[in-house]
């Protein structure tokens, strides 16, 4: 199972816990850490990491870290992206201006309007989409 994909030691806890109890599952979380098989931080940091890769905003992002019980600062996004060189602002250009090139609406400010709403439930922030949009105006 830990050979497909990174765990959060709270989401390995329950799959276990699920099949052979909370004691067996807290002593095979001991030894797991022990081994540096279950990382929190790496594992965090992965996620975050693939989310921005994948297109997702910030927002979204948080979002799926606390129901997974996990706190997680917008800082640390920057943080993140710098280090695994991901420009998340020419990303979000691109993506933009492929919506903008593919999508259909009746007038240009209904067009607008679509690809906020798209990007906004993608979670970046109306700024963030309207200085894109902006930029590509001028």
């Amino acid at each position: 199972m830990l050979a497909r994909r990174d765990f959060f030691e709270s989401e390995m806890r329950a799959k276990i816990a699920e099949h052979f109890g909370d004691e067996a599952a807290d002593e095979t979380i001991l030894k797991l850490k022990d081994y540096g098989y279950i990382d929190d931080e790496k594992c965090r940091k992965n996620l975050i990491a693939s989310r921005l890769r994948s297109g997702y905003g910030r927002y979204r992002i948080v979002e799926e870290l606390r129901e997974k019980g996990i706190d997680a600062d917008l800082v640390d996004m920057d943080e993140i992206a710098g280090e695994r060189s991901i420009d998340t602002k020419a990303q979000l250009a691109e993506m933009v201006r492929r919506f903008m090139e593919t999508k259909k609406g009746k007038t240009p400010y209904e067009l607008k309007q679509k690809c906020i709403a798209h990007f906004y439930r993608k979670g970046y922030s109306f700024n963030e989409i309207i200085d894109i949009l902006d930029s590509d105006d001028n």
